[in-house]
């Protein structure tokens, strides 16, 4: 994941919300769940805002397998919300999901991030879509609109966006 963790630490006196995907942002395929919570920030409190966590044959990113996974692999900070209220349902007839999102309860949702934020200071949003969406117009990731519309609920909000990037194998 890019930032690094040392210039985290140079900005950690102000509220953050950092976003993270765990699919790689150039071959598109899901990182091992280890090495994807290994590279969450240390200092935040991990949130999944997916409406239903589930990914096919990765228990890491599936139902109560994710509060487990945070626990055996993020560094730092255990902390785990499932917040589903801010899960995007807008989906094509294929099923893929479209921007802009349509959340599940949007204000209940953005009143809890918020009420996290600030109680925790740091938090990681995460779900499935790579980086790469960020730039979409119809398949924009639905976590990108929700750091925007945190942003604009709080000021004092720094938002970071890190991308998730395979290792190489040895």
């Amino acid at each position: 994941m890019v930032p690094s963790v040392g210039r985290v630490r140079a900005i950690s006196a102000q509220i953050i919300l950092y976003t993270a995907g765990y699919r790689d942002a150039e071959t598109d395929r899901r990182l091992p769940p280890e090495q994807f919570y290994a590279s969450l920030p240390p200092d935040a409190v991990t949130i999944d805002i997916r409406s239903h966590p589930y990914s096919p044959f990765a228990s890491g990113y599936t139902g109560g397998g994710v509060r487990l996974a945070v626990e055996r692999w993020k560094p730092g900070e255990k902390t785990f919300y499932h917040l589903r209220e801010l899960g995007n349902t807008h989906r094509d007839t294929s099923g893929k999901r479209l921007s802009p999102p349509e959340y599940v309860d949007a204000q209940a949702g953005f009143v809890r991030l918020e009420a996290i934020l600030r109680e925790h200071g740091s938090a990681v949003i995460f779900c499935a879509c790579s980086y790469a969406t960020h730039n979409s117009a119809t398949h924009r990731c639905h976590r990108f609109f929700v750091a925007d519309s945190i942003a604009t609920r709080m000021p004092e909000l720094h938002v970071i966006h890190l991308e998730a990037q395979e290792q190489e194998q040895a």
